[in-house]
């Protein structure tokens, strides 16, 4: 056998050796197979698959929340509308986004305007295509944005609050996947169970 070949199995074998006794050896030289055991057990962590923990995948539809940040807006406006006694035909919803004020009388414009300008900041206003006296509220990205992480945030403290209060061991509660908000992004909650 050559020299060079015969190295290299020594140290092969040294190597296996060696991780063997990392695995069953430590932290104490065992000297019963239920101390062999023990230390094979502390030494070797299993997977969720083998320690029977759980994965589990849940969706949060942060487009419901901006859905609902529209009709609460909706809402607010119909009731600012009767206070300041500014007259119109109609006023609903065109998607999650948008709000409709359908024939608004002229006089009550400017008092419209200001109403928006000022309780309405996360709002742009524009005239509605198409409609002489109509006019087309629509929230702003950066407000979308704003909602859909903060439903996101909402969504992951209660599930850590829940998955805490089972006494789980190493729970990991982090974001799962990849795509734009209206992708529906989704969270992982992942533990190992003693």
């Amino acid at each position: 056998m050559d020299s060079n070949l015969r190295w290299k199995a020594v140290f092969v074998t040294l190597v296996i050796l060696l991780c063997i006794f990392g695995l069953v050896g430590l932290p104490a030289f065992p000297t019963s197979l239920a101390q062999l055991r023990d230390n094979f057990s502390r030494r070797i962590k299993l997977g969720l698959d083998l320690q029977g923990g759980t994965h589990l995948i849940l969706q949060v539809q942060v487009n419901e929340a901006v859905s609902l940040q529209t009709d609460q807006t909706i809402d607010h406006l119909g009731t600012q509308f009767r206070d300041k006694n500014i007259r119109y035909d109609d006023l609903r919803k065109v998607s999650d986004t948008q709000i409709l004020v359908h024939n608004l009388a002229p006089e009550g414009t400017a008092a419209f305007r200001d109403l928006v300008s000022s309780n309405f900041g996360e709002w742009d206003l524009a005239p509605a295509p198409g409609e002489q006296s109509g006019y087309l509220l629509t929230i702003k990205p950066s407000t979308v944005a704003a909602i859909q992480a903060q439903t996101m945030s909402q969504s992951e403290d209660t599930i850590r609050r829940r998955i805490d209060a089972l006494g789980l061991t190493e729970p990991v509660v982090a974001p799962y996947g990849q795509g734009t908000p209206r992708q529906y992004p989704a969270r992982i909650i992942q533990d190992h169970m003693r």
